[in-house]
């Protein structure tokens, strides 16, 4: 009887040893990755890679400012040529001028457009503001020498942008001097001083171009216009794709001679035409639209779909 309580013990202790041993608790699940944002800007990326890579993008700027220089003896040779629809009147005796844009007319920005690639944000005032204050874009291919012979020739150089006077209202840091040292340093022409620089101006009501050009044509003849826009040349009042059109075909005689377009596909008052002021899916959608898909198929493409 006494071996009884001890043959009890043993056969609980073999029990104890055969059960399973308790799991340890399960590893939490995984957090799936967030979903990351689709970054819009790469958009542009093919015409950005095209305007800094191409040696078709240099040849064709170089084939421009070439044009520029043979047009330019004719221009002075005439002193009845002018290249600005908002001069009239006797401007015969008047000293010669050339009007340039600046950004990717005779200075390359296109790094802001990779910064853009490299953060995923639009166009922002802002972001543009302290781009320029570093004043680091480079020459556009020909243009410096173009502008150069010009000055050679007792022409006169205005820059005409639509980079800002300092707006404090808006946050906007002055960027007339940035550009002017800008410039200075690759040795452009009539850089000395401000004085050339014709920048947006609210106060003095230069918002668009045509009322800048219509001030140097008081006192000069303004032989060339350059620019990458269309309202480098002219303003068109409610612009749409037919009125553009229109204003090309009136100056077709112009064109290569007083007007010296400067190709850039990476931006420009084309793009407010076909999507306004849109971004992301909505303004891709806009410029699929533009260019023949149809309003249902665009709006799924843009949103990362597919047509079939």
């Amino acid at each position: 009887m006494t071996r009884l309580p001890a043959l009890a013990l043993t056969l609980a202790l073999l029990a104890a040893c055969a059960a399973p041993a308790p799991r340890p608790p399960a590893a939490p699940t995984p957090a799936a990755p967030a979903a990351s944002a689709e970054n819009f800007e790469l958009d542009n990326l093919n015409a950005v890679v095209w305007a800094r890579t191409s040696a078709e993008a240099e040849a064709l700027h170089r084939q421009s400012y070439a044009m520029a220089k043979r047009a330019l003896d004719m221009a002075l040779a005439d002193p009845g040529w002018t290249a600005a629809t908002e001069q009239s009147g006797d401007f015969s005796r008047l000293p010669p001028a050339v009007i340039v844009d600046v950004d990717e007319t005779v200075l390359d920005t296109s790094d802001y457009m990779v910064e853009r690639f490299r953060n995923g944000r639009p166009f922002d005032k802002a972001d543009w503001n302290r781009y320029v204050q570093r004043e680091n874009a480079t020459p556009i291919p020909g243009a410096r020498d173009f502008l150069s012979y010009a000055a050679s020739k007792g022409v006169t150089v205005f820059y005409v942008s639509n980079r800002s006077v300092a707006d404090a209202a808006a946050g906007i840091a002055d960027e007339v001097e940035p550009s002017r040292r800008n410039l200075a340093k690759f040795g452009f022409p009539n850089t000395d001083s401000t004085q050339t620089f014709l920048f947006r101006d609210k106060p003095r009501g230069w918002q668009e171009k045509s009322p800048r050009r219509a001030e140097v044509a008081k006192t000069h003849r303004i032989l060339m216009l350059v620019g990458d826009n269309l309202y480098d040349f002219v303003d068109i009042e409610n612009a749409d794709r037919d009125k553009r059109a229109l204003a090309v075909q009136k100056h077709l005689a112009w064109l290569g001679t007083r007007w010296i377009v400067i190709a850039n596909p990476m931006y420009g008052s084309w793009e407010q035409v076909v999507a306004g002021y849109d971004t992301g899916a909505a303004g891709r959608k806009a410029r699929l639209e533009a260019v023949g898909v149809p309003g249902a198929v665009a709006d799924r493409i843009a949103d990362g779909g597919f047509e079939r």
